[in-house]
């Protein structure tokens, strides 16, 4: 690394903006890992990471996990998440993508973690701060009816905590916040 690029992805470092978004003027610099920096004008842009919330929702069945029709990792297994949504607290986006992926949302969570993440899209590395919550259905009742619903999943399925597979999983964050979840269940 010459500290003038990212650790990781396609975002790297300079190369990324070619011309100041402020002044046009070329070659800003990256400093730190966390800046671009124009010498011309003193413009800084930022890299921080996107937040995104999730939720292990555990019944009876099993552990909820959607079946990803969507690339980043299309076909592999994630929970019920999503990005946050600019003003939005990250409990109420981690219901609010439950209610748009599976028509129903838990009506109490728990926090869990935060695990960091890098999204590859459109050949542009995100990196978010991935937040997970948890829902244990009391006393074994039954979840209600869950199915895909915004297209951003093939299936809803069910699986016991120690049936899933860290390799079936569709982000790293997603395995470190599974095995955090089992931890709690002794």
């Amino acid at each position: 690394m010459t500290g003038d690029e990212p650790e990781a992805g396609p975002a790297a470092g300079a190369s990324f903006f070619r011309f100041c978004p402020s002044c046009g003027a070329a070659g800003p610099t990256f400093v730190d890992n966390k800046f671009w920096h124009c010498r011309a004008c003193g413009f800084d842009f930022f890299r921080n990471a996107a937040a995104a919330a999730g939720v292990i929702i555990h019944g009876p069945e099993g552990i909820v996990l959607l079946e990803r029709s969507l690339e980043p990792r299309s076909g592999k297994l994630a929970f019920p998440g999503g990005f946050v949504d600019l003003g939005e607290r990250a409990e109420e986006a981690a219901l609010r993508e439950c209610r748009e992926e599976i028509g129903w949302a838990p009506p109490e969570i728990e926090y869990l973690g935060s695990y960091p993440n890098l999204y590859d899209y459109g050949g542009v590395g995100y990196y978010t701060c991935d937040i997970f919550y948890f829902y244990r259905a009391p006393g074994g009742s039954a979840l209600p009816p869950l199915a895909p619903r915004d297209g951003e999943a093939r299936r809803v399925r069910l699986l016991p905590p120690r049936a899933i597979q860290a390799a079936d999983l569709a982000f790293p964050s997603t395995a470190w916040a599974l095995g955090a979840y089992a931890a709690t269940l002794g």
